[in-house]
């Protein structure tokens, strides 16, 4: 029988101070996005190379070159939620004012932090008999920071994807040290 993790699990923060130095959370104000929050999509944009070779026989090779990481929050608006009023506050806020930090910790304790752009702030809306909706979405600013279970860094790059202890876990050198 299968065991799966529920959603709620996962806990999402964002700093309502506007820091933007992800390798450096000390002065960020982290507040709980969680409160009228019904629905997360995270999504990974991806740049693709699609190169078909000689040796493919008219088939391609894809290999991914980029991404850009979006965290789409849906729900209902809660008034005096600290998460929630300053996503609010920044519906008409443009630049560098729409900028700060987002931590995620997955179930298992793996924690991604990351500089942020808050994009498509949807502050209320609705029917006039409905609770007022409520949507944004964070957009990730280059690399995040991802720390695993045990506050080990773990590293990926364009070649392959080191473990925090620097194990060589996919790719060519499987099992070596990075």
């Amino acid at each position: 029988m299968s065991t799966f993790k529920m959603n709620y699990k996962n806990k999402f923060e964002i700093d309502t101070s506007g820091n933007q130095d992800p390798k450096d959370v000390s002065k960020a104000t982290f507040a709980v996005l969680a409160a009228g929050i019904s629905g997360v999509t995270p999504a990974t944009n991806e740049t693709s190379d699609n190169t078909a070779y000689y040796d493919g026989m008219g088939f391609t090779d894809t290999d991914t070159t980029g991404k850009r990481i979006t965290l789409a929050f849906s729900g209902h608006r809660v008034i005096g939620d600290a998460a929630q009023d300053y996503v609010a506050s920044k519906f008409l806020a443009i630049g560098k004012n729409l900028k700060t930090l987002a931590r995620w910790t997955d179930p298992d304790g793996n924690v991604i932090v990351a500089n942020v752009t808050i994009t498509a702030v949807v502050p209320m809306g609705g029917n006039a008999n409905a609770k007022q909706t409520f949507s944004f979405t964070l957009s990730f600013n280059g690399k995040p920071i991802m720390t695993d279970k045990d506050g080990k860094t773990v590293e990926y790059d364009e070649d392959e994807t080191t473990s925090a202890d620097g194990t060589i876990t996919e790719g060519s050198g499987t099992g070596s040290k990075a």
